[in-house]
């Protein structure tokens, strides 16, 4: 880890973070986004590029801009209101005439709108409608210059929609009273900080076509700092996709990539469906029951589902299904047609075979096999040996790619970035049924037994 301090007056009431990042060779690499985690706080924000900047006020920080400098030929204004319900308004200043992209993207960075106008110089309206609740990054683009916001929408409406409203007054857009630095921070956030917060930095950037994760840096901040991301060399994986089934796609559309780890062709994502085969809807549940199906978003968060899935609870993952411990399950339940829900003794199958070849073991031990399941993103940090969150880019061996979704619990969610953990098909008690958990602290996939109403992830197996 390279890290240069750059010397900060003792009575700053900010600090600003800068970041670059290079590979094994030492040279530079473009970072794709950088994930900024306040340990002590508990709160997280995702830069993304062209963003390498995130500046902490101390106390509570309140500026959502994070476009280039106020004299920028393209800004936006910080919508109005925000956070908003449904509905937000934005205006944009537009110095030179021509065309200019909007988009709006989720925390994740998925693009959920976009539109081109055309526009004279000025300043100009825009009704912006959101589907969701969520965190967004409004952009706006033109000959190569950006300017973006963050926006906060507390519940959605029935579409995503940019909509031009009209030209303003350029006495309606707040102008700049002096010229600011070039290198001025591009964003700032309104998530509370104190001088010596324990804090962790990852950043994650495309090397040899694939995208891979840094080095993790933990440590107290108390000054603006510039920091150099280190990316190991990225491992070469013999993965297949499944030679009879590449892909699977649900009911709800969602398709899936898939892997071949022995003789099982496994689901290599997080099952994120909404209904069951037959259409027969699954509640999104605010509430825990050993009876009733229910759906939940990681971590309470809509926008965690297109990459984690949803969690469910046993209900929902059986459907009308009795419990099997049978190789195969013969359990459709919540998998699409063609797939079945794995019982416990296809899950012993996978951990057995995977423990039983060395290129997957870690310090040759056939029980510590967790990381070569597990994704190389998304894992909390650990310094214990073999354990998945110690140095995660050398994870995933194997393809599987077990992503952190956590957990929902009676009423409460947890473990997101810890823990990830798959439901079977088969009950241990009148209550419980087994379930495989990978620890970011452990090496080793774990057995477990929970109650029914737990919400948890859910891979498939092809039949």
């Amino acid at each position: 880890m390279s890290v240069v301090l750059i010397s900060t007056a003792a009575f700053a009431q900010s600090v600003t973070l800068t970041f670059t990042a290079k590979d094994a060779a030492n040279q530079h690499v473009q970072l794709n986004r950088v994930s900024i985690t306040n340990l002590t706080k508990g709160w997280q924000e995702t830069i993304y590029w062209p963003d390498t900047t995130l500046t902490m006020q101390n106390g509570t920080g309140i500026s959502d801009i994070v476009g280039a400098n106020d004299y920028s030929p393209l800004r936006l204004s910080q919508n109005n209101p925000n956070p908003f319900t449904g509905t937000t308004e934005v205006n944009l200043m537009v110095t030179n005439e021509g065309t200019v992209a909007l988009d709006i993207a989720d925390i994740n960075g998925r693009i959920v709108v976009v539109n081109d106008y055309t526009l004279q110089p000025g300043s100009h309206q825009f009704r912006i409608t959101l589907a969701t609740a969520g965190t967004y990054v409004m952009t706006a683009r033109q000959n190569g210059q950006t300017f973006s916001i963050k926006m906060v929408c507390n519940g959605g409406t029935d579409a995503n929609m940019i909509e031009y409203v009209g030209s303003v007054a350029m006495q309606d857009f707040a102008s700049p009273q002096s010229p600011k630095s070039q290198n001025a921070p591009k964003y700032t956030t309104n998530n509370p900080f104190t001088f010596g917060d324990q804090m962790e930095y990852v950043g994650y950037a495309t090397i040899n076509g694939s995208e891979a994760e840094s080095q993790r840096i933990m440590q107290a901040q108390g000054a603006s700092q510039t920091f150099t991301l280190q990316f190991a060399e990225t491992q070469s994986l013999d993965v297949q996709a499944c030679p009879e089934a590449a892909t699977v796609t649900d009911v709800d559309n969602n398709t899936y990539n898939t892997v071949k780890i022995g003789n099982q062709c496994w689901m290599k994502e997080n099952l994120r469906t909404t209904r069951y085969a037959n259409g027969t809807s699954i509640a999104l549940g605010s509430s825990a029951s050993t009876t009733t199906a229910y759906r939940y978003y990681p971590d309470n968060n809509s926008s965690n589902v297109s990459t984690y899935g949803y969690l469910y609870n046993w209900p929902a993952v059986m459907g009308n299904s009795s419990s099997s411990n049978a190789n195969p399950s013969g359990v459709q339940g919540i998998c699409p047609t063609g797939w079945h829900v794995p019982s416990d003794a296809e899950w012993t199958q996978l951990i057995d075979y995977v423990g039983s070849q060395t290129e997957y073991q870690c310090n040759s031990s056939s029980s510590k096999i967790a990381k070569a399941l597990a994704s190389t993103t998304g894992w909390n940090s650990s310094t214990f040996t073999c354990a998945v969150g110690n140095n995660p880019s050398a994870n995933n061996a194997t393809g599987f790619s077990a992503l952190p979704a956590g957990l929902y619990g009676n009423g409460y969610y947890n473990h997101f970035g810890n823990n990830a953990l798959f439901w079977s098909a088969s009950v241990s008690s009148v209550y419980n049924a087994y379930c495989r958990n990978l620890y970011y602290n452990d090496a080793s996939v774990l057995r477990h037994n929970y109650y029914s109403y737990y919400g948890f992830s859910v891979r498939c197996l092809r039949d």
